[in-house]
């Protein structure tokens, strides 16, 4: 027995870097006219008070355009000028401006993202979407971040909910939804030019083209490429040799077929190669087509029906290369019945095919081809039930999956608004993760090469929230707007790494684990000049998980969550005289306590965006990212590197 025992954990720690490094590694044309010509200058937001802000439309929450004063839900809205004056030259970079949202870069082409805890490369409880499309992988349940990259400018808006938005949005919507939303063609007219380059990176830019057809049909189409320098080991400073190359090109066009019918088409392709510490580099390719037809049949009723294809392909030699085709159509029915109640129903359908080959003693999928399918109709009714004082919303999703077969997600959420100026609400939602491919199916290493530490588990069942929130959204005066959000979110069923065998002969993931978060996340607003706004974020979680009686989880849990119990953001935009503008921005991130290795220390850093305007069509700038020290980790594991400080140059140009 002792002897057993001894070989397994011998084993375990030879493999224990191979697990998750083997996990996320898979996972791993003519010129407009002058009334079409589209300039940079400020949006209509950037001169906008903050109060008025507060009234931005948003659709995430509830599947139709509301105020984000009355939304019965923490939810952050990113603009279209905040993620230009923030300088990102990519989404993740992006999405750090968000409250409640911890983004850790792992690697060159890696990062951790995730709302409300379980954070890790290959974080599995956060729906991600743009333009309706579903960015999800049934891989191992999350996203690539490495290759969800458009052209920036194009981007209206992105809605971050923190908090389950399972009712609506489905399986995976656990801890949050991040909808990405793009301008309409006809909102990008004319020549955009941008590009730039830095220390670390080492090219980045694009360009777009809009047009039109006839008198009711607009386009555009797109080019963008990201090229960044290879991080440092944070042992001993070389270089990880894990750079990163993405080049991705696109188009939409919306046409109007009636004054009541709208039709709009899209699609991407993109290519790219990342390196990686052994091994050649990790390829990827894709691509993605979206078609919707919206109907407005009334003032107060409106259906939309959408269908799209995506393909992706990713090899990570020594683990594993995977190809993916994904077919999903959907409907959805709005209509107020009456002047106090709203209700909207849905069906999607979706199937996602795949087919894994093995790579050398890397991770191995049994079977190594198979198709999923997803079937799901969701129904949610908003009812005043104190006409302007009182909203109580009911809903549900009921799904049918691959994996565990049938899942339902209700919720019941409330609005309270005693004045014009603030509202009060809360929740309480049931969510559901549904098991991946790497849940039921993974070996590792691969058996036909040796005995696997890793097992498939094919009972392995969906991961399980109930959640409890409560929030105050205010505008006090014209110039502060405050958001606070209280949770308590209580997980059963969460993934657990279980030993099989007397003595033990391998692990099969289970759902051993269980536990809770709560916490509270505050987003303050203040504009105290015409000149001048400033932001405060501040996120405070703390996590408590478990094994369950029974269970022989040797991590205890550790190994589904890395979070910090602190993050806080503070910015700051100003426009000062000669059309400059700078913007800066303050993140403090708690230490990760949660990792194989050691703490991720705490760090702080601030980046800083200094822009000259000379025309309203030509902006130059120059950015400078975690300026603090010289370099910090983020995301601590084996062979962890470190985010450096850089300096780029950036142009853009529109005419």
């Amino acid at each position: 027995m002792a002897e057993g025992m001894h070989s397994f954990s011998s084993n375990y720690r030879k493999y224990r870097y191979v697990i998750p490094y083997g996990v996320a590694g898979v996972l791993l044309c003519t010129v407009a006219t002058a009334q079409e010509v589209e300039d940079f200058r400020p949006s209509t937001l950037k001169n906008l008070s903050l109060d008025q802000l507060v009234d931005v439309e948003i659709t995430s929450v509830s599947r139709r355009p509301e105020p984000l004063l009355k939304a019965s839900s923490a939810i952050d809205v990113l603009t279209s000028e905040e993620i230009r004056r923030s300088g990102a030259t990519n989404l993740p970079d992006a999405l750090r401006l968000a409250t409640g949202l911890h983004v850790a870069q792992f690697d060159g082409h890696s990062w951790a993202i995730s709302a409300r805890g379980f954070n890790s490369t290959t974080a599995n409880k956060l729906q991600v979407l743009m333009d309706g499309r579903s960015l999800y992988t049934p891989l191992y349940a999350g996203v690539f971040w490495d290759v969800q990259h458009t052209f920036l400018p194009d981007i209206e808006q992105i809605e971050v909910i923190r908090g389950p938005g399972a009712t609506l949005w489905g399986a995976n919507a656990v801890n949050g939804v991040i909808n990405i939303r793009t301008k309409t063609a006809q909102e990008t007219q004319g020549w955009m030019m941008q590009g730039g380059r830095g220390t670390e990176e080492n090219g980045f830019g694009g360009i777009r083209y809009g047009g039109k057809i006839g008198d009711s049909t607009y386009y555009r189409a797109y080019v963008t490429t990201l090229n960044r320098d290879s991080l440092s080991l944070e042992l001993n400073g070389d270089d990880s040799l894990d750079e990163y190359a993405l080049t991705k090109g696109g188009f939409r066009m919306d046409s109007e077929l009636t004054s009541t019918d709208t039709l709009t088409l899209q699609g991407d392709l993109y290519t790219g190669r990342f390196g990686q510490v052994v091994g050649d580099d990790i390829e990827v390719g894709g691509g993605n087509m979206i078609i919707r037809w919206n109907h407005e049949i009334s003032n107060d009723e409106s259906f939309w029906l959408q269908a799209y294809y995506d393909r992706t392909y990713r090899l990570v030699p020594g683990s594993a290369e995977e190809t993916r085709n994904s077919y999903d159509i959907e409907m959805q029915h709005s209509k107020k019945l009456t002047p106090r109640q709203h209700l909207i129903w849905g069906l999607n359908a979706r199937a996602s095919e795949d087919q894994i080959g093995e790579q050398a003693a890397g991770a191995a999928f049994l079977p190594a081809n198979e198709t999923l399918y997803l079937f799901s109709g969701y129904l949610q009714d908003d009812i005043q039930v104190l006409p302007d004082l009182l909203m109580v919303t009911l809903g549900s999703k009921f799904e049918y999956n691959s994996f565990s077969g049938f899942e339902y997600q209700p919720s019941l959420r409330f609005a309270l608004t005693p004045t014009e100026r603030q509202t009060f609400w809360g929740s309480v939602a049931r969510a559901v993760r549904t098991p991946s491919r790497i849940d039921q199916d993974v070996y590792i290493p691969n058996p036909q090469i040796s005995p696997a530490i890793l097992r498939n588990n094919r009972d392995f069942d969906s991961e399980v929230l109930i959640a409890y929130e409560l929030g105050h959204r205010a505008k006090w005066s014209r110039s502060v707007t405050t958001d606070l959000a209280l949770f308590y979110n209580d997980y059963d069923k969460v993934r657990s790494i279980e030993t099989v065998g007397s003595p033990p002969t391998h692990y099969v993931f289970a759902n051993g684990v269980a536990g809770e978060t709560y916490g509270a996340e505050l987003d303050v607003k203040w504009q105290p000049t015409r000149w001048w706004q400033l932001g405060l974020g501040y996120t405070i979680m703390q996590t408590n998980l478990r094994t369950e009686p029974g269970s022989t989880d040797p991590t205890e849990g550790s190994g589904e969550f890395n979070d910090p119990n602190h993050i806080l953001v503070i910015r700051s935009s100003m426009d000062l005289p000669g059309n400059v503008e700078l913007d800066a921005t303050f993140r403090h991130v708690d230490e990760l306590q949660q990792t194989a290795l050691s703490n991720t220390p705490a760090y702080s850093t601030v980046d800083i965006r200094l822009a000259w305007r000379p025309t309203n069509d030509l902006e130059l700038a120059i950015v400078g990212r975690n300026l603090l020290d010289a370099s910090h980790t983020e995301f601590r594991r084996n062979a962890t590197r470190e985010i450096g400080r850089s300096v780029y140059f950036m142009a853009t140009w529109s005419f």
